[in-house]
Formats: C-alpha cells, sequence, structure tokens
C-alpha cells in the first residue's frame, strides 16, 4: 500500500462540502482543516503511488471550490 499527504487549497465557502466529500472516499484515511498554506490535509493511501495521482486528479481537483492541490508522497526508508 502506497500512502501521501495530499495539501488542498480551497475558495472560501467550500471547506465543509469538500471535507465531507472527500472522508467518505475509501482513500482518505483522515481529512483535517487547517490554516496556513493549504486549508486541508488528508492522508490518503492506495495500491500504488499512481493509484493515489488518479484519485487525486479525477476526485479531489474536480471538486468545486478546489484552487489547487499538492501530493507528497510517503517513503518508507526500511
Amino acid at each position: 500500500m502506497a500512502k501521501a499527504y495530499v495539501r488542498i487549497c480551497i475558495n472560501p465557502g467550500f471547506e465543509k462540502k469538500i471535507k465531507e466529500d472527500l472522508v467518505a472516499c475509501p482513500e482518505v484515511l483522515s481529512a483535517e482543516l487547517t490554516a496556513g498554506e493549504q486549508d486541508m490535509i488528508l492522508l490518503v493511501q492506495g495500491e500504488n503511488y499512481e493509484s493515489i495521482l488518479d484519485f487525486v486528479i479525477k476526485k479531489i481537483r474536480k471538486k468545486a471550490g478546489v484552487k489547487i492541490t499538492w501530493t507528497n508522497f510517503v517513503v518508507d526508508m526500511e
């Protein structure tokens, strides 16, 4: 299993709806609204890195109110 942190910048007023939609997705392990450079941080998982990118591109980026995303893959160094 691959994991990544996905940081999302959201237009004002869309935060609650986007979080509700994303926590219902099986790929999303956690979703937190934040203050700072991004508005939300997700921990997501997939079978591999490609499946995570597919989820980000097809499910997250297409949501109304999403301005930009950054995907940071978790690297297991063991």
